[in-house]
Protein backbone atom coordinates (compact mmCIF):
# COMPACT_ATOMS: atom_id res chain seq x y z
CA UNK A 1 0.00 0.00 0.00
CA UNK A 2 1.78 2.98 -1.39
CA UNK A 3 1.10 6.96 -0.46
CA UNK A 4 -0.76 8.30 -3.04
CA UNK A 5 0.87 10.91 -5.20
CA UNK A 6 -2.44 13.52 -4.55
CA UNK A 7 -1.98 12.94 -0.91
CA UNK A 8 -0.59 16.86 -0.41
CA UNK A 9 -4.19 18.18 -1.80
CA UNK A 10 -5.88 14.84 -2.02
CA UNK A 11 -7.85 13.56 -4.80
CA UNK A 12 -7.92 14.04 -8.41
CA UNK A 13 -4.78 16.73 -8.89
CA UNK A 14 -5.87 18.73 -11.75
CA UNK A 15 -9.37 19.70 -11.22
CA UNK A 16 -10.30 22.71 -12.21
CA UNK A 17 -13.11 22.35 -14.45
CA UNK A 18 -12.71 24.70 -18.14
CA UNK A 19 -15.37 24.05 -20.14
CA UNK A 20 -19.25 22.24 -19.92
CA UNK A 21 -21.34 20.94 -22.70
CA UNK A 22 -24.39 22.85 -22.96
CA UNK A 23 -22.25 26.24 -21.60
CA UNK A 24 -19.24 26.30 -23.11
CA UNK A 25 -16.03 27.79 -21.67
CA UNK A 26 -16.66 28.53 -18.46
CA UNK A 27 -15.75 32.19 -17.34
CA UNK A 28 -15.80 31.64 -13.59
CA UNK A 29 -13.34 29.27 -11.67
CA UNK A 30 -14.76 25.72 -11.09
CA UNK A 31 -13.05 22.65 -9.59
CA UNK A 32 -14.42 19.15 -9.71
CA UNK A 33 -13.13 15.65 -9.10
CA UNK A 34 -12.46 13.44 -6.03
CA UNK A 35 -11.43 13.73 -2.59
CA UNK A 36 -9.95 11.06 0.18
CA UNK A 37 -12.36 10.33 3.12
CA UNK A 38 -9.12 9.62 5.51
CA UNK A 39 -6.92 12.09 6.68
CA UNK A 40 -4.25 13.72 4.47
CA UNK A 41 -1.74 11.31 6.13
CA UNK A 42 -3.23 8.27 5.87
CA UNK A 43 -3.99 8.66 2.25
CA UNK A 44 -3.05 5.87 -0.17
CA UNK A 45 -3.83 5.12 -3.99
CA UNK A 46 -6.65 2.46 -2.27
CA UNK A 47 -8.24 5.23 -0.60
CA UNK A 48 -12.17 6.01 -0.79
CA UNK A 49 -12.61 9.31 -2.19
CA UNK A 50 -15.97 11.40 -2.53
CA UNK A 51 -16.79 13.63 -6.00
CA UNK A 52 -17.24 16.96 -5.52
CA UNK A 53 -18.17 19.73 -7.31
CA UNK A 54 -17.32 23.52 -6.76
CA UNK A 55 -18.55 26.56 -8.43
CA UNK A 56 -17.00 29.94 -8.11
CA UNK A 57 -18.39 33.74 -8.06
CA UNK A 58 -16.67 36.02 -10.63
CA UNK A 59 -14.41 37.14 -7.43
CA UNK A 60 -14.21 33.50 -5.90
CA UNK A 61 -11.40 33.82 -3.97
CA UNK A 62 -12.65 36.92 -2.02
CA UNK A 63 -16.10 35.17 -1.59
CA UNK A 64 -17.47 32.84 1.29
CA UNK A 65 -18.76 29.47 0.20
CA UNK A 66 -21.85 27.91 0.79
CA UNK A 67 -21.57 24.23 0.70
CA UNK A 68 -25.31 21.98 -0.28
CA UNK A 69 -26.47 18.64 1.04
CA UNK A 70 -29.67 16.82 0.46
CA UNK A 71 -30.72 14.28 3.01
CA UNK A 72 -32.04 10.91 2.17
CA UNK A 73 -29.83 9.61 4.01
CA UNK A 74 -28.19 8.56 0.98
CA UNK A 75 -29.65 11.21 -1.97
CA UNK A 76 -27.57 12.77 -4.36
CA UNK A 77 -26.60 16.42 -3.79
CA UNK A 78 -27.29 17.00 -7.63
CA UNK A 79 -30.80 16.93 -6.53
CA UNK A 80 -29.82 21.11 -5.12
CA UNK A 81 -27.01 21.25 -7.61
CA UNK A 82 -29.40 20.40 -11.06
CA UNK A 83 -33.43 21.38 -9.57
CA UNK A 84 -33.00 23.44 -6.86
CA UNK A 85 -30.35 26.29 -6.03
CA UNK A 86 -27.24 25.24 -7.74
CA UNK A 87 -26.13 26.96 -11.20
CA UNK A 88 -27.59 24.77 -13.96
CA UNK A 89 -31.34 23.82 -15.22
CA UNK A 90 -31.17 20.55 -17.09
CA UNK A 91 -32.72 21.45 -20.64
CA UNK A 92 -34.05 18.32 -21.54
CA UNK A 93 -34.51 17.74 -25.40
CA UNK A 94 -35.10 14.00 -25.60
CA UNK A 95 -38.41 14.36 -27.15
CA UNK A 96 -36.59 15.42 -30.08
CA UNK A 97 -33.80 12.66 -29.10
CA UNK A 98 -31.36 14.74 -28.45
CA UNK A 99 -29.02 14.32 -25.02
CA UNK A 100 -30.03 16.71 -22.13
CA UNK A 101 -27.99 19.89 -21.50
CA UNK A 102 -28.01 22.57 -19.39
CA UNK A 103 -28.99 26.61 -19.24
CA UNK A 104 -27.90 29.21 -16.38
CA UNK A 105 -30.44 29.29 -13.48
CA UNK A 106 -30.91 32.70 -13.20
CA UNK A 107 -31.17 32.89 -9.46
CA UNK A 108 -28.32 30.42 -8.93
CA UNK A 109 -26.74 30.77 -5.40
CA UNK A 110 -23.32 31.26 -7.39
CA UNK A 111 -24.37 34.50 -8.37
CA UNK A 112 -23.94 35.56 -5.21
CA UNK A 113 -21.66 32.96 -2.96
CA UNK A 114 -18.90 30.05 -4.10
CA UNK A 115 -21.58 26.89 -4.78
CA UNK A 116 -20.48 23.30 -3.47
CA UNK A 117 -21.51 20.20 -3.37
CA UNK A 118 -20.13 16.64 -2.45
CA UNK A 119 -21.98 13.33 -3.06
CA UNK A 120 -21.85 12.05 -0.02
CA UNK A 121 -21.42 9.67 2.27
CA UNK A 122 -19.56 7.37 -0.21
CA UNK A 123 -21.34 5.11 -2.48
CA UNK A 124 -23.78 7.98 -3.83
CA UNK A 125 -24.10 8.68 -7.52
CA UNK A 126 -20.43 9.59 -8.53
CA UNK A 127 -18.70 8.69 -5.25
CA UNK A 128 -18.75 5.31 -6.07
CA UNK A 129 -17.82 2.59 -3.53
CA UNK A 130 -14.53 0.65 -4.27
CA UNK A 131 -15.86 -2.03 -2.19
CA UNK A 132 -19.00 -1.42 -0.22
CA UNK A 133 -17.57 -2.89 2.75
CA UNK A 134 -16.52 0.50 3.20
CA UNK A 135 -19.42 2.37 3.29
CA UNK A 136 -19.96 3.90 6.46
CA UNK A 137 -22.14 2.13 8.54
CA UNK A 138 -23.19 5.34 10.78
CA UNK A 139 -24.60 8.62 10.38
CA UNK A 140 -21.32 9.80 12.87
CA UNK A 141 -18.72 7.89 10.95
CA UNK A 142 -20.03 9.36 7.47
CA UNK A 143 -20.26 12.75 9.26
CA UNK A 144 -16.11 11.96 9.53
CA UNK A 145 -15.61 11.18 6.86
CA UNK A 146 -16.98 13.94 4.94
CA UNK A 147 -15.00 16.31 7.01
CA UNK A 148 -11.77 14.34 5.95
CA UNK A 149 -12.59 14.84 1.92
CA UNK A 150 -13.64 18.54 2.94
CA UNK A 151 -10.13 19.09 4.95
CA UNK A 152 -8.53 17.16 1.91
CA UNK A 153 -9.99 19.67 -0.77
CA UNK A 154 -9.25 23.00 1.58
CA UNK A 155 -5.61 22.06 1.35
CA UNK A 156 -5.81 21.42 -1.92
CA UNK A 157 -7.36 25.64 -2.31
CA UNK A 158 -6.29 27.22 0.36
CA UNK A 159 -7.48 30.33 -1.24
CA UNK A 160 -10.90 29.01 -0.36
CA UNK A 161 -10.09 28.31 3.20
CA UNK A 162 -9.28 31.81 4.25
CA UNK A 163 -13.26 32.56 3.48
CA UNK A 164 -15.72 31.98 5.36
CA UNK A 165 -18.18 28.49 4.94
CA UNK A 166 -21.91 27.76 5.33
CA UNK A 167 -22.92 24.69 5.60
CA UNK A 168 -26.43 24.56 4.29
CA UNK A 169 -28.92 21.21 3.19
CA UNK A 170 -32.58 20.49 3.67
CA UNK A 171 -34.17 16.88 4.95
CA UNK A 172 -31.76 14.25 6.82
CA UNK A 173 -28.89 17.15 5.79
CA UNK A 174 -30.80 18.08 9.59
CA UNK A 175 -29.00 15.27 11.08
CA UNK A 176 -26.19 15.00 8.73
CA UNK A 177 -25.05 18.75 9.41
CA UNK A 178 -24.96 18.87 12.79
CA UNK A 179 -22.93 16.13 12.92
CA UNK A 180 -20.53 17.37 10.31
CA UNK A 181 -20.34 20.83 12.12
CA UNK A 182 -19.49 19.31 15.42
CA UNK A 183 -16.36 17.39 13.83
CA UNK A 184 -15.48 20.71 12.58
CA UNK A 185 -15.76 22.29 16.52
CA UNK A 186 -13.52 19.94 17.87
CA UNK A 187 -11.15 19.89 15.22
CA UNK A 188 -11.31 23.91 15.82
CA UNK A 189 -11.08 23.13 19.35
CA UNK A 190 -7.97 21.26 19.10
CA UNK A 191 -6.25 23.54 16.80
CA UNK A 192 -6.27 21.21 13.91
CA UNK A 193 -9.22 22.64 11.34
CA UNK A 194 -8.73 26.42 10.86
CA UNK A 195 -12.38 25.64 8.91
CA UNK A 196 -14.33 29.55 9.42
CA UNK A 197 -17.80 27.95 10.06
CA UNK A 198 -20.40 31.18 9.65
CA UNK A 199 -23.62 29.20 9.72
CA UNK A 200 -25.28 25.91 9.85
CA UNK A 201 -28.61 26.38 7.63
CA UNK A 202 -31.58 23.46 8.72
CA UNK A 203 -34.11 23.42 6.38
CA UNK A 204 -36.89 20.98 6.60
CA UNK A 205 -34.61 19.49 8.58
CA UNK A 206 -34.96 16.22 10.26
CA UNK A 207 -33.40 16.84 13.51
CA UNK A 208 -35.15 14.95 16.52
CA UNK A 209 -37.73 12.48 14.16
CA UNK A 210 -39.60 10.67 17.41
CA UNK A 211 -40.37 14.48 18.46
CA UNK A 212 -40.82 16.06 14.90
CA UNK A 213 -43.62 13.16 13.60
CA UNK A 214 -45.74 13.31 16.42
CA UNK A 215 -46.70 16.26 14.99
CA UNK A 216 -47.65 15.00 11.58
CA UNK A 217 -51.32 14.40 11.97
CA UNK A 218 -52.09 17.86 13.57
CA UNK A 219 -50.54 19.27 10.62
CA UNK A 220 -52.88 17.23 8.35
CA UNK A 221 -55.92 18.20 10.11
CA UNK A 222 -55.10 21.49 10.57
CA UNK A 223 -54.60 22.08 6.61
CA UNK A 224 -57.82 19.65 5.82
CA UNK A 225 -56.26 16.97 4.38
CA UNK A 226 -57.45 14.49 6.57
CA UNK A 227 -60.78 14.73 8.72
CA UNK A 228 -60.96 14.69 12.08
CA UNK A 229 -62.52 11.03 11.94
CA UNK A 230 -59.28 9.85 10.49
CA UNK A 231 -56.84 11.78 12.66
CA UNK A 232 -58.32 9.65 15.23
CA UNK A 233 -58.00 6.77 13.89
CA UNK A 234 -54.19 7.58 12.68
CA UNK A 235 -52.69 8.82 16.18
CA UNK A 236 -54.44 5.35 17.92
CA UNK A 237 -52.81 3.41 15.37
CA UNK A 238 -49.56 5.17 15.25
CA UNK A 239 -49.42 5.58 18.89
CA UNK A 240 -46.30 3.37 19.70
CA UNK A 241 -44.61 3.77 16.61
CA UNK A 242 -44.91 6.41 13.78
CA UNK A 243 -43.18 5.23 11.07
CA UNK A 244 -45.09 4.63 8.52
CA UNK A 245 -47.61 7.35 9.78
CA UNK A 246 -46.82 9.96 6.69
CA UNK A 247 -47.12 7.70 4.30
CA UNK A 248 -50.82 6.72 5.59
CA UNK A 249 -51.55 10.26 5.72
CA UNK A 250 -50.83 10.73 2.34
CA UNK A 251 -52.57 7.29 1.34
CA UNK A 252 -55.52 9.04 2.49
CA UNK A 253 -55.46 12.54 1.17
CA UNK A 254 -53.27 12.15 -1.92
CA UNK A 255 -51.28 14.98 -1.40
CA UNK A 256 -48.01 15.93 -3.02
CA UNK A 257 -46.36 15.68 0.77
CA UNK A 258 -43.10 17.86 0.07
CA UNK A 259 -45.44 20.64 -1.12
CA UNK A 260 -49.17 20.60 -1.14
CA UNK A 261 -49.49 23.73 -3.29
CA UNK A 262 -47.71 21.17 -6.26
CA UNK A 263 -48.32 17.50 -7.59
CA UNK A 264 -44.85 15.48 -8.10
CA UNK A 265 -41.21 16.16 -7.60
CA UNK A 266 -39.07 17.78 -10.31
CA UNK A 267 -38.26 14.98 -12.76
CA UNK A 268 -34.62 13.47 -12.49
CA UNK A 269 -34.13 11.41 -14.96
CA UNK A 270 -32.99 13.68 -17.20
CA UNK A 271 -30.09 14.91 -14.66
CA UNK A 272 -28.71 11.37 -14.69
CA UNK A 273 -28.73 11.26 -18.58
CA UNK A 274 -26.90 14.68 -18.51
CA UNK A 275 -24.31 13.31 -16.15
CA UNK A 276 -23.49 10.13 -17.63
CA UNK A 277 -22.76 11.76 -20.73
CA UNK A 278 -19.57 11.08 -22.21
CA UNK A 279 -18.26 14.31 -22.58
CA UNK A 280 -19.73 15.57 -19.20
CA UNK A 281 -18.35 13.18 -17.17
CA UNK A 282 -15.01 14.19 -18.62
CA UNK A 283 -15.12 17.59 -18.44
CA UNK A 284 -16.04 17.08 -14.51
CA UNK A 285 -13.31 14.58 -14.08
CA UNK A 286 -15.51 11.94 -13.52
CA UNK A 287 -12.99 8.91 -12.45
CA UNK A 288 -13.21 6.03 -15.84
CA UNK A 289 -13.88 3.36 -13.61
CA UNK A 290 -17.39 5.28 -11.92
CA UNK A 291 -20.32 3.38 -13.05
CA UNK A 292 -22.73 5.40 -14.80
CA UNK A 293 -25.64 6.36 -12.76
CA UNK A 294 -29.04 4.94 -12.17
CA UNK A 295 -30.57 6.09 -9.18
CA UNK A 296 -30.26 9.34 -7.24
CA UNK A 297 -29.72 7.38 -3.78
CA UNK A 298 -27.75 4.88 -2.77
CA UNK A 299 -29.78 2.05 -1.32
CA UNK A 300 -26.58 0.96 0.78
CA UNK A 301 -26.18 3.93 2.78
CA UNK A 302 -29.82 3.69 3.66
CA UNK A 303 -29.58 0.33 4.74
CA UNK A 304 -26.74 0.91 6.43
CA UNK A 305 -27.71 4.06 8.59
CA UNK A 306 -31.94 2.27 8.80
CA UNK A 307 -30.75 1.15 12.35
CA UNK A 308 -29.96 4.98 13.07
CA UNK A 309 -32.81 6.90 11.13
CA UNK A 310 -34.40 8.17 14.11
CA UNK A 311 -31.57 8.91 16.44
CA UNK A 312 -32.04 12.74 17.41
CA UNK A 313 -29.07 15.17 17.42
CA UNK A 314 -30.59 18.15 19.57
CA UNK A 315 -27.87 18.14 21.88
CA UNK A 316 -25.53 18.54 19.43
CA UNK A 317 -27.23 21.26 18.67
CA UNK A 318 -27.11 22.49 21.52
CA UNK A 319 -23.18 22.29 21.96
CA UNK A 320 -22.54 23.86 18.62
CA UNK A 321 -24.23 26.66 20.19
CA UNK A 322 -23.35 26.92 23.42
CA UNK A 323 -19.80 25.70 23.24
CA UNK A 324 -18.96 26.16 19.68
CA UNK A 325 -20.41 29.38 19.83
CA UNK A 326 -22.13 28.32 15.83
CA UNK A 327 -24.90 30.81 14.50
CA UNK A 328 -28.02 27.87 13.22
CA UNK A 329 -30.44 28.93 10.81
CA UNK A 330 -33.84 26.59 10.94
CA UNK A 331 -35.96 27.05 7.77
CA UNK A 332 -39.34 25.63 7.14
CA UNK A 333 -41.45 25.87 3.89
CA UNK A 334 -44.79 25.87 5.52
CA UNK A 335 -46.30 23.70 2.39
CA UNK A 336 -44.16 21.04 3.33
CA UNK A 337 -46.48 18.33 5.27
CA UNK A 338 -43.67 15.18 5.76
CA UNK A 339 -42.22 14.42 9.01
CA UNK A 340 -40.50 17.49 8.59
CA UNK A 341 -43.21 19.61 8.88
CA UNK A 342 -43.26 23.00 10.62
CA UNK A 343 -44.98 21.91 13.77
CA UNK A 344 -42.32 19.22 14.48
CA UNK A 345 -39.81 21.63 13.90
CA UNK A 346 -41.18 24.04 16.35
CA UNK A 347 -41.70 20.63 18.80
CA UNK A 348 -37.90 19.71 18.50
CA UNK A 349 -36.96 23.42 18.84
CA UNK A 350 -38.56 23.81 22.10
CA UNK A 351 -36.77 21.14 23.90
CA UNK A 352 -33.51 22.83 23.32
CA UNK A 353 -32.03 23.92 26.41
CA UNK A 354 -28.39 26.08 25.79
CA UNK A 355 -28.02 29.65 26.65
CA UNK A 356 -29.01 30.49 23.23
CA UNK A 357 -31.99 28.46 22.36
CA UNK A 358 -33.52 30.43 25.91
CA UNK A 359 -32.52 33.53 24.12
CA UNK A 360 -34.28 32.19 20.99
CA UNK A 361 -37.25 31.26 23.39
CA UNK A 362 -38.02 34.70 24.55
CA UNK A 363 -38.16 36.07 20.95
CA UNK A 364 -41.78 36.20 19.12
CA UNK A 365 -41.97 36.19 14.90
CA UNK A 366 -41.67 39.28 13.20
CA UNK A 367 -42.92 39.25 9.36
CA UNK A 368 -39.88 38.49 6.74
CA UNK A 369 -39.80 40.95 3.98
CA UNK A 370 -37.16 41.91 1.59
CA UNK A 371 -37.09 45.30 -0.61
CA UNK A 372 -38.94 45.92 -3.76
CA UNK A 373 -41.52 43.41 -2.91
CA UNK A 374 -45.17 44.28 -1.11
CA UNK A 375 -46.01 41.31 0.45
CA UNK A 376 -44.52 39.33 3.67
CA UNK A 377 -42.42 36.15 2.36
CA UNK A 378 -42.76 34.53 5.66
CA UNK A 379 -41.97 35.21 9.32
CA UNK A 380 -38.77 35.40 11.65
CA UNK A 381 -38.50 34.53 15.17
CA UNK A 382 -34.65 35.32 15.71
CA UNK A 383 -32.78 34.96 18.89
CA UNK A 384 -28.96 36.22 17.70
CA UNK A 385 -27.03 32.78 17.58
CA UNK A 386 -30.49 30.71 16.81
CA UNK A 387 -33.45 31.71 14.14
CA UNK A 388 -36.27 30.50 12.83
CA UNK A 389 -37.66 31.15 9.21
CA UNK A 390 -40.82 30.24 8.08
CA UNK A 391 -41.56 30.72 3.88
CA UNK A 392 -44.97 31.35 2.63
CA UNK A 393 -45.33 29.51 -0.32
CA UNK A 394 -42.84 27.06 0.15
CA UNK A 395 -42.12 23.02 0.65
CA UNK A 396 -39.84 20.70 1.41
CA UNK A 397 -37.63 22.07 -1.12
CA UNK A 398 -38.04 25.47 -0.26
CA UNK A 399 -34.78 26.82 -1.77
CA UNK A 400 -36.20 25.72 -4.91
CA UNK A 401 -39.31 27.46 -4.26
CA UNK A 402 -37.90 31.15 -2.69
CA UNK A 403 -34.92 32.41 -3.93
CA UNK A 404 -34.90 34.90 -1.25
CA UNK A 405 -34.22 32.48 1.31
CA UNK A 406 -30.75 33.05 0.10
CA UNK A 407 -30.42 36.35 1.23
CA UNK A 408 -31.45 35.85 4.57
CA UNK A 409 -29.00 32.47 5.08
CA UNK A 410 -26.23 35.30 4.10
CA UNK A 411 -27.53 38.12 6.36
CA UNK A 412 -27.59 35.99 9.36
CA UNK A 413 -24.09 34.29 8.16
CA UNK A 414 -22.81 37.80 8.38
CA UNK A 415 -21.78 37.70 5.05
CA UNK A 416 -23.93 39.46 2.69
Amino acid sequence: MSISNAAAGGGTLNDRVTSLPGIGELTNVQFAGYSPIVPKDQITDESENLFYWFVGTEDYENSPTVIWTNGGPGSSSFWGFFTENGPYEIIDASPNLDPPTVKHRPWAWNNKVNYMIFEHPLSVTLSFAKNDDNVPKTPQKGAEEYYNALQNFLDKHPEIRKNKIILAGESYAGTYLPLIANNIYLANKNGGSNIDLASVVLLDAWVDPKTQMTMDTQYAYGHGLISKKQKAYLDKKFAGDKSGLNWAIHELCGMYMTNIAQFYDPPFGPVYDYINRDDVRKAIHVDPSAPKVTLNWSKTVSDNYAPHIDEPVVKTIDTLLDDAGFTIQVINGLNDAKDCNFLGTEAWLETLTSSAAKKYHEQDQKQWRVPNVNHVLGFVQDGGQLSWVKVLNAGHMAVGDQPAILDIILEKAGVN
